[in-house]
């Protein structure tokens, strides 16, 4: 394939894909076929209709990949939608993005709204914003700062997992939906939770805070429970 220097799309035009050092969209075009490329970046509301393996992605603007995405950073600030997997060494999720298939990286940072729709796999996993996986999350650190209303994950299975709630003056005075994080099961070694609706928790360590309600916990070292916390059964492995 033959390498050529950079790919910038600054209107409504469209390109095939190959191999470049630098892809840019500024408007709202197209790159039809799978990327090869240092580094790959929205501004505009482009879209990309095969895969893209990069250095670094950036979506500025309102970008959608509908293959997959392998690359050693992806910088999401504005809406991004990646059809296919993505796999990458570090995330950054400032804005909205959605990522339909299997979510694969070292860390990841939220601090805007992700939505994954299959199973996320990462050694930690930070969110201050929203977030809501479908499927499993895997890390080894799982740290969630709640801000308003519902963040969701089906199961989480890690080492260590603290929630904690953070309400703002609109919480306060009734006008945001209260922070909490909804699971089936979460799974960990240490667990250490508030604002928290859960179906099964299991862990070694198991610390329910205020505001929890949760139907079973099962514990194999050391259990506190809070006044401002409902637990239907707590049984020791």
């Amino acid at each position: 394939m033959e390498i050529m220097d950079n790919l910038v799309i600054n209107g409504t035009g469209s390109s095939k894909g190959g191999k470049f050092q630098s892809v840019e969209i500024n408007g709202s075009g197209t790159v039809a076929g799978d990327v090869e490329c240092d580094s790959f970046s929205f501004n505009g509301t482009g879209k990309a209709d095969g895969s893209v393996k990069a250095k670094t992605v950036t979506i500025s603007g309102s970008g959608e990949i509908h293959g997959d995405v392998n690359a050693e950073s992806i910088r999401m600030n504005g809406t991004g939608f990646i059809q296919g997997e993505t796999a990458a060494k570090q995330l950054k999720v400032a804005g909205s993005s959605t990522f339909g298939g299997a979510v694969k990286a070292d860390d990841i940072v939220i601090t805007g709204k992700a939505v994954m729709e299959a199973d996320c796999e990462t050694e930690t996993f930070q969110t201050e914003g929203k977030c809501k996986v479908s499927g499993l999350l895997n890390a080894d650190q799982v740290n969630i700062k709640l801000s308003s209303g519902e963040s969701y994950v089906r199961e989480i299975g890690c080492r260590h997992l603290q929630v904690t709630g953070r309400k703002g003056m609109l919480t306060l005075l009734k006008l945001m939906p209260q922070p909490v994080l909804t699971a089936e099961l979460i799974e960990g070694d240490v667990i250490e939770l508030t604002h928290t609706n859960a179906k099964i928790v299991r862990g070694n360590t198991v610390k329910i805070g205020p505001n929890c309600q949760i139907e079973t916990v099962e514990y194999s070292g050391d259990y506190t429970c809070d006044p401002n916390a409902s637990v239907g059964t707590y049984t020791r492995m």
